[in-house]
């Protein structure tokens, strides 16, 4: 299995920041640009997306859950980079039900 760096500028309001993350390809090195600005959300920004997610979660009468289409860029990425006490089985469990879960509630 080869491994390539990628590392894509991700231009945000007046500054720009460099992620850096590794992806199991070909053994190719490629570069990438990729600019959005500081108010993306994880839905593109898409007004049907957002506002069905909104409707979903304002009509939930049960304990309301963290909906990542709803969050920015930023607020997705310190989601995804808190700690957890969890070993890595079990998160990737979770993940699986989850998207299970999602999946179902979209038919």
């Amino acid at each position: 299995m080869y491994t390539k760096n990628v590392t894509t500028e991700i231009s945000k309001a007046y500054r720009s920041t460099y992620v850096t993350s590794l992806l199991s390809t070909s053994a190719t090195n490629t570069t990438a640009v990729r600019t959005m600005s500081a108010f993306s959300h994880m839905s593109d920004n898409d007004p049907e997306v957002l506002e069905k997610e909104k409707h979903k979660e304002l009509s939930k009468k049960e304990k309301k859950e963290w909906n990542e289409k709803l969050a920015s860029h930023s607020e997705a990425a310190v989601k995804a980079d808190k700690e957890h006490d969890k070993p890595m089985k079990n998160l990737q469990d979770e993940t699986i039900e989850h998207l299970n879960k999602k999946d179902e509630e979209d038919k």
